[in-house]
């Protein structure tokens, strides 16, 4: 009897062992492998954790379980399941096994992360508008570590905000903020500005766009870097066609009936012309030492150019210097009053030096102070009003010589300024040094009406005859016309 019942049993156990290794009704349980996938940098590790569940997802004791990594080359993996990566990245499968249950674990081997790249990097849209941001995170050697996910953040959720996938949205704000995506302990940064209502279009163009001028409906607008000058037809806001010039073109001015337009190349020390109608350079003046600004005196026949330490004015018939005088520095800034006086502004030697075209003789200097940049004059005019770059307009009366009131203090740099003829007011940019802004200024209350953020660096602001058009040059890379 014992022989037979311990021959039962055997037959029983055999049986069981029997079912159990039959692939065709499965292992009996099924394998809960942590982490179910894995993501390591170079020469990392991580250990795999196995439990055998039952149908009923109770735990089964006493199961022998084998590893084994598809690519060894990318990943080894031991006994215990300790995955060890190595220097080569890649994707690959660890496989766990045990009796016939089989689990794969997918274990991706990146860079260590160095640095994340978002992009646009600097960007701007309309209020109430979207853009679709994206991060790039780079590994120590520069490549590309793909299927990691970052935490988007804006800096100032009161101008935008954004979504876990990137998604960004403007409010009814207009101002810049930082937009970013953060993975462990880096950090990628882009700008985002939400545009003032008053900019109508944001043309790109390339090569630091600076100088503007209009004259009808032509629109012209230096590339410093590329030795050109783009051209729109208004009101067309595409910046379509260009003529080369000189090195650094810096400034330019139309001639009374807009044939001409005169650029001065800061680094060929030249002004070329430009005739209007063929849109090609039909000469060129040599003038020397760095010209910034130029001005067609009433008349059209004399050219002032504003250089490093002195002004020309030459004759354009013959291209003779017909006027000559000294400025303490560079000359950036230029305009003429009451046709008979021409004011220009020395950039760090603090003044603004007046020249008697009728004379060709040197006048006044004012001590305006500071860094004085652009330069206007009232339509009657009677008064000066100067952009400076230390941070403040002045207003200044030509007749007694005098500064009327106090300095109007800025947010920020004061830079390009030209006066609005539809509504008078001024308007004046700050350039890189003072955060890309546009400023509103009321020149009979001398009172700052508005200000708004448009980012890079506003440079030159001009207008059309009646004020409908206008236009900011930014060296951020675009041009942004204004209603």
């Amino acid at each position: 009897m014992t022989s037979l019942s311990s021959f039962r049993l055997a037959l029983a156990a055999a049986l069981f062992l029997a079912l159990a290794c039959d692939n065709s009704s499965g292992p009996g349980f099924t394998l809960d492998v942590s982490p179910d996938s894995a993501q390591l940098v170079r020469n990392d590790s991580i250990r795999l954790s196995v439990n055998a569940l039952d149908g009923d997802g109770h735990l089964v004791t006493g199961v022998a379980v084998s590893f084994a990594s598809d690519d060894t080359t990318i990943v080894t993996v031991t006994n215990l399941g300790v995955v060890h990566s190595g220097t080569t990245l890649g994707r690959t499968i660890v496989r766990v096994r045990s009796g016939g249950a089989i689990t794969d674990v997918p274990v991706t081997v990146t860079g260590t992360p160095s640095n994340i790249v978002v992009t646009p990097a600097d960007t701007a849209i309309r209020m109430t508008g979207t853009i679709q941001y994206r991060a790039t995170v780079l590994d120590e050697t520069g490549d590309t570590i793909r299927g990691v996910a970052v935490t988007w953040r804006s800096n100032d959720t009161s101008i935008a905000t954004i979504t876990g996938n990137g998604l960004a949205t403007a409010k009814s704000k207009a101002g810049a903020t930082f937009i970013s995506a953060v993975y462990g302990n880096r950090v990628g940064s882009g700008v985002l500005t939400v545009l003032d209502s008053m900019i109508v279009a944001r043309t790109n163009l390339a090569g630091r766009p600076h100088a503007a001028a209009i004259f009808a409906n032509i629109a012209y607008v230096t590339q410093l870097d590329l030795a050109r000058v783009a051209r729109a037809n208004l009101p067309s806001q595409a910046l379509t066609a260009n003529v080369s010039v000189g090195n650094t073109p810096t400034g330019i001015a139309f001639n009374s009936t807009g044939s001409r337009a005169y650029v001065t190349n800061q680094y060929s020390s030249t002004v070329s012309v430009v005739n209007a109608a063929t849109n090609a350079v039909v000469d060129s003046i040599a003038v020397g030492n760095r010209p910034f600004e130029v001005i067609v005196a009433p008349g059209d026949s004399i050219l002032y150019v504003a250089k490093i330490d002195s002004v020309y004015g030459i004759r354009l018939a013959t291209k003779a210097i017909v006027a000559r005088f000294a400025i303490p520095d560079a000359g950036n800034g230029i305009a003429i009053a009451r046709d008979t006086l021409l004011y220009v502004s020395t950039h760090s030697g603090g003044t603004v030096v007046e020249f008697n075209l009728r004379t060709r003789t040197v006048g006044r200097t004012f001590a305006v102070g500071g860094v004085p940049q652009k330069i206007v004059v009232s339509p009657n005019g009677s008064e000066l009003y100067i952009a400076n770059e230390s941070g403040y307009v002045q207003f200044w009366n030509i007749d007694t010589g005098l500064q009327i009131g106090s300095n109007l203090a800025l947010p920020s740099a004061g830079y390009g300024m030209s006066r609005r003829p539809s509504n008078g007011l001024l308007y004046v940019t700050s350039a890189y040094f003072g955060g890309g802004y546009i400023y509103v200024i009321d020149p009979v209350s001398r009172t700052l009406v508005h200000s708004s953020v448009v980012g890079g660096s506003t440079r030159h602001v001009v207008f059309t005859a009646d004020g409908s058009i206008g236009l900011v040059a930014n060296e951020g890379g675009w041009v942004d016309f204004l209603k």
